[in-house]
């Protein structure tokens, strides 16, 4: 009869558990139109994979298109094929701010699917936070002058098609206040951050034996201000892209870094482990339960 009884228990619990918990799923840089990819195709492939994985919470954490509008498209349509299965949610990488949006309006609450500057309490406990984020070239320290990044940027990098009234350092200062006071309001709840660029200098490799050009991209990639503000915060899981490195987790005191960029695979750039998008799509892909 005992045995039986803490069988019971055991299945009553295994069941509550699975049930209570709350499953998110989080990825980047898809790059739909850059890969060349059917999306329809694949945006039906991924719901019935993230349903089929019992997920609740589908988090895009940038790059889906090099046009925000396809973007949000993009995010609109899984949201209608799931329906009330699953919340779908994004923040804009920079090759979404390359195209079909303002700087003003990637700041505003343009659509309920965008998560910049937004939170969901996955639990009582834990609350997840989302902010595009930007960089201001500190992992290249004061090895380039403001001037050469900002000719460089202008040369060869993507984002000088992105249009902004203010400075790169204005614009991250903005977003790091606003990470800033969305942690100070969560207060002792644990907290879940997505964000789009680089948090920490161990992802950041250097080149400094006369690679000026592959060096001071360095400059354009994150901050490590994000990762100091979270390390000292309630921060568990930190959800970031940009980098196509595919770098592994890393645990830093409570906080556990994801990168979840897939990348590209053109003609000209293979980052791919695999040999077709879905493939790699579920390798990079994150799901965590709270």
């Amino acid at each position: 009869m005992s045995v039986f009884f803490t069988n019971l228990c055991y299945t009553l619990f295994s069941y509550l558990k699975e049930v209570l918990f709350v499953k998110v799923a989080f990825s980047s840089d898809n790059h739909f139109d850059l890969n060349k990819l059917d999306v329809q195709r694949m945006m039906h492939i991924q719901a019935l994979y993230l349903l089929n994985h019992a997920v609740d919470i589908y988090v895009i954490a940038g790059d889906l298109f090099n046009d925000f509008n396809q973007s949000l498209k993009f995010a609109r349509d899984m949201q209608e094929a799931l329906g009330d299965k699953m919340l779908i949610r994004f923040i804009a990488g920079n090759h979404d701010m390359g195209y079909g949006v303002t700087y003003e309006e990637l700041e505003s609450d343009i659509d309920p699917l965008y998560f910049h500057n937004k939170f969901i309490d996955l639990t009582p406990e834990v609350r997840l936070i989302g902010n595009n984020g930007w960089y201001n070239y500190d992992f290249v320290g004061d090895d380039y002058t403001e001037e050469q990044i900002a000719q460089f940027k202008a040369a060869f990098w993507y984002d000088r098609r992105i249009k902004q009234p203010v400075s790169d350092k204005e614009r991250f200062n903005r977003n790091m206040s606003q990470l800033s006071e969305q942690l100070k309001a969560a207060g002792q709840k644990q907290t879940v951050v997505v964000s789009h660029f680089v948090p920490r200098r161990d992802y950041i490799k250097r080149f400094p034996n006369g690679n000026t050009r592959l060096d001071m991209a360095n400059a354009l990639l994150g901050s490590e201000q994000v990762g100091r503000i979270l390390d000292k915060s309630y921060t568990i899981n930190t959800i970031t892209g940009h980098l196509h490195l595919h770098p592994a987790p890393l645990k830093v005191g409570n906080n556990v870094y994801y990168n979840v960029a897939v990348g590209y695979n053109t003609s000209r750039v293979h980052e791919w482990a695999s040999d077709d998008f879905i493939s790699e799509w579920q390798q990079r892909l994150i799901i965590l339960n709270f």
